[in-house]
């Protein structure tokens, strides 16, 4: 192929494909390269999670409670899981009241709202009036 034989349309086209091409080939070689970050990552919270395990293991042995880590048997942690535990222990009770007792036990209350909606969402519990909460039955 001799370039001083083609017409600047020629030209044009066959650089056009050269682009296309090297577009092409640096996105397979991208892939390989996110597949192995990903990887990296992956093991990296692999590490992660095992280190936190760790320290919540330690902090419990010394008597104190590691936040987050509540668990029902149920799936649920944390806010969730502290909203069912009060909703268990009474007939019902309202989102003032959820709150403080959440503040008492030193839970974070700042996606109150959203955990209840979530957890109403999902069937778990029920509005009786206007932002008085129950388990559902």
């Amino acid at each position: 192929m001799d370039i001083r034989k083609m017409s600047a349309d020629e030209l044009f086209s066959l650089a056009k494909q050269k682009q296309s091409d090297e577009k092409k080939w640096l996105a397979e070689e991208n892939k390989g390269k996110i597949a192995e970050i990903r990887e990296e990552r992956r093991q990296i919270m692999l590490r992660q999670k095992k280190e936190i395990n760790e320290i919540n293991k330690r902090i419990t042995a010394l008597g104190g409670k590691v936040a987050g880590a509540t668990r029902t048997g149920k799936g649920r942690t944390g806010v969730s899981a502290a909203i069912m535990g009060l909703l268990e222990e009474v007939e019902h009770m309202d989102t003032k009241a959820i709150r403080e007792k959440l503040e008492a036990l030193g839970v974070s209350v700042g996606n109150l709202g959203q955990s209840l909606s979530y957890l109403k969402g999902k069937g778990h519990i029920s509005s009786v009036e206007r932002g008085v909460y129950k388990k559902a039955e």
